[in-house]
């Protein structure tokens, strides 16, 4: 029979052990709170996402030259075969992919030249293959030209949004509309795509909404600087001022509500809502610099969420703030194909486990 001592002694051994369990799991407390990604194994750099139906579309680019891979539920994936057209359009970087779930259509952009611009390369096809389709030089570029946001689709066909030369003051928001191989700007005077010397507008990220699109970007009218959004019905635009906020930086619409994140007084500011009515929503307090870009909000089983690198990367809700297990470094995008979560960060390609 065990002496008090040695009873007291495996009491002790039993405490001991139970304490250092619980220490440990409060040390990886976060596994309760950490979201889980698997690494999706690319031969390229990846620098933008779409979905073409339950597929994933991704846009790579190998050390000089651009690819186009896709990924479908199961996980297989593929190459499109990628037809060039221009020199430019050879050695492009991916600015912005967009499909219909038929049809998809990319802007790619590598700067040359005695002035280093951006020279644009408009791409259309499917997931077998995509072709550039050349435009004349003054379709994007020449006297007056200004930078290409990337392409969004629409119920009446793809639109590219971007700058031009306003006639008024600065650079006017552009539109372009595809029809036969061909790009065509649209007129922005007399809409409110038009700046002015009382107004100024400039646009930062285009996606789809309903049967159109909405832009996202900021405008300052007599000194004062504001985030602002832009909306395409199908038919005509309007406009829109975002409550206190300096930029709106990216945005995503889904079940009739659009989510759009950006910038105020260098914090994150996120709103919510559609056509004129706008709602700020409160989030953690993560810095937003000026010269910082945010991906779009995804659905994430139910809950709008943002992806960002905030002391690594992030999901990021009205309620809260999880750390992601696996992505680190910057976030370039994020998309949802069928009920799977991608994002680009850090240069690789992760999916929500």
């Amino acid at each position: 029979m065990f002496g008090p001592h040695v009873v007291i002694l495996a009491r002790m051994r039993r405490l001991t052990l139970a304490v250092l369990l619980v220490l440990a799991a409060c040390s990886s407390g976060g596994d309760d709170n950490t979201v889980g990604f698997t690494a999706v194994d690319l031969t390229a750099t990846p620098e933008a996402l779409a979905t073409h139906g339950e597929t994933l579309v991704i846009g790579t680019r190998p050390s000089d030259h651009p690819e186009l891979v896709t990924r479908t539920k199961d996980g297989t994936l593929a190459n499109s075969r990628l037809t060039p057209a221009t020199p430019y359009g050879k050695e492009a970087h991916w600015y912005g992919i967009t499909s219909d779930g038929t049809t998809i259509t990319g802007v790619g952009g590598e700067r040359g030249g005695a002035h280093g611009n951006v020279r644009w390369s408009a791409w259309t096809g499917d997931t077998r293959a995509i072709n550039e389709k050349p435009q004349a030089f003054s379709t994007f570029g020449g006297y007056g030209a200004g930078e290409l946001i990337g392409p969004v689709r629409t119920s009446k066909g793809p639109l590219i949004i971007g700058t031009w030369q306003s006639a008024k003051a600065g650079l006017d928001i552009a539109a372009w509309t595809y029809t036969a191989d061909t790009w065509t700007r649209q007129p922005s005077a007399g809409t409110v795509l038009e700046s002015s010397q009382e107004l100024l507008r400039f646009p930062l990220a285009v996606t789809p909404d309903g049967d159109g699109a909405l832009v996202a970007g900021w405008q300052i009218a007599k000194g004062v600087v504001s985030a602002a959004v832009w909306r395409f019905d199908g038919t005509a635009w309007t406009t829109a001022t975002l409550p206190d906020g300096d930029a709106a930086l990216a945005a995503r619409c889904w079940d009739g509500t659009c989510h759009v994140v950006g910038r105020a007084q260098g914090r994150l500011a996120w709103w919510s809502g559609k056509g004129a009515d706008w709602k700020k929503v409160t989030t953690p307090e993560i810095p937003v610099g000026d010269d910082d870009t945010l991906a779009a909000p995804v659905d994430v089983n139910g809950t709008p969420t943002l992806l960002v690198d905030h002391g690594g990367v992030k999901l990021v809700s009205e309620k809260d703030e999880k750390p992601a297990d696996g992505p680190s470094g910057k976030v370039v995008a994020a998309e949802k194909a069928g009920d799977q979560v991608f994002v680009i960060a850090g240069g690789r390609l992760w999916r929500l486990s």
